[in-house]
């Protein structure tokens, strides 16, 4: 009886795993990297209804309490589709893509729905599985498409101003355009998966640059998505087929290697997000560990928030206030958590 309940089990699962792919296969003359798999199928577990205040004490990193979920309540008229990509900009409007959902949402920071825009599709202003999002410094909204290979431009209300990119591996082509970033000098730096690299591009869109780390002692690039230029300049890149995280400078030279494969402080399992809060220390997401480390300008490991709270975690980013935005993917929620002082007995 065991095991005919087993093999029932792993046909039931089989058949929900391929339903839930095939809603993100859409037609394509043209040969497309596999989506991350993370992303395609989100990972199911129990969702807890009202989760309680999350604080990860540490003897050294920032610690955070939960103050909001989004997306948890119907009635609230918000909801998400694989939210992935998060930016916030200087009035503390939030940005969300969808990566099933095929659009951008934009909140107040108390969770207010503001403007939405996007459909599934590869015309001027439509998405096909949108991953990235960053803000220039003009205030307008770039976005990085993993299915489309492009970066659109918009305006802050959604108006489209602009596009480039297409699928292929030369200068200014992409093979999934996963994650997008600006300096703040408006230089624009994207996560090219498929091809194993992160291309640089002026203000306007124009090609710059390509780094793959080839020739470097750290070793090629192997699928890079996350990437997040720091206030001194820096240049932050999870390189995720490696399972670490690298820091370069502004000519794309290795400054510092971060993390290696496992399960540990300071070790990676499938590392996607990051973001750099306001004193410098780095933060970065991993969908199988379902948590998010936080280290210092060095690399050096402080914290991290965890508690089985996070499904499958991707885009991270900070408000003015300090409040820390996550992508909850695999629960469909965007997660606020506030920083909070505890005396150093608490800690």
């Amino acid at each position: 009886m065991g095991i005919f309940r087993l093999a029932l089990w792993l046909t039931v699962g089989a058949a929900a795993c391929l339903m839930a792919c095939a809603q993100d296969a859409e037609p394509n003359t043209e040969p497309t990297p596999a989506a991350p798999a993370s992303l395609a199928a989100p990972m199911a577990s129990p969702v807890v209804a009202n989760p309680p205040p999350m604080i990860e004490p540490s003897s050294q990193g920032p610690v955070y309490v939960l103050a909001a979920t989004w997306g948890m309540d119907p009635d609230a008229g918000v909801g998400f589709s694989s939210p992935n990509g998060i930016a916030v900009d200087s009035a503390d409007n939030v940005y969300v893509t969808e990566f099933r959902g095929n659009r951008v949402q934009k909140f107040t920071s108390e969770g207010e729905l503001v403007a939405q825009w996007g459909a599934s599709g590869a015309d001027d202003g439509m998405f096909r599985r949108p991953t990235g999002i960053a803000i220039d410094s003009e205030g307008n909204i770039l976005v990085s498409e993993s299915g489309n290979h492009r970066v659109q431009r918009f305006t802050a209300d959604g108006e489209w101003l602009a596009s480039w990119g297409s699928l292929g591996r030369g200068d200014g082509q992409f093979m999934s355009a996963m994650v997008i970033a600006t300096d703040a000098e408006s230089m624009i730096y994207v996560s090219d998966w498929g091809n194993g690299r992160i291309q640089v591009f002026g203000p306007d869109g124009v090609y710059r640059d390509a780094w793959t780390l080839q020739d470097s002692e750290a070793g090629k690039l192997n699928s890079p998505t996350g990437v997040k230029v720091d206030g001194e300049g820096a240049v932050w890149v999870v390189d995720r087929g490696n399972n670490r995280v690298l820091k370069l400078n502004r000519d794309g030279e290795v400054l510092a290697v971060l993390g290696s494969e496992g399960f540990g402080e300071g070790e990676f399992q499938v590392p996607t997000g990051i973001a750099v809060d306001r004193n410098g220390a780095v933060y970065v997401s991993e969908v199988d560990n379902h948590r998010v480390q936080i280290f210092d300008s060095a690399g050096e490991f402080l914290s991290k928030l965890t508690s089985g709270l996070l499904n499958g975690p991707h885009g991270l980013a900070f408000d003015s206030a300090g409040n820390l935005y996550v992508a909850d993917t695999g629960h469909n929620y965007v997660r606020k958590f506030k920083p909070v002082d505890l005396p150093a007995s608490a800690r």
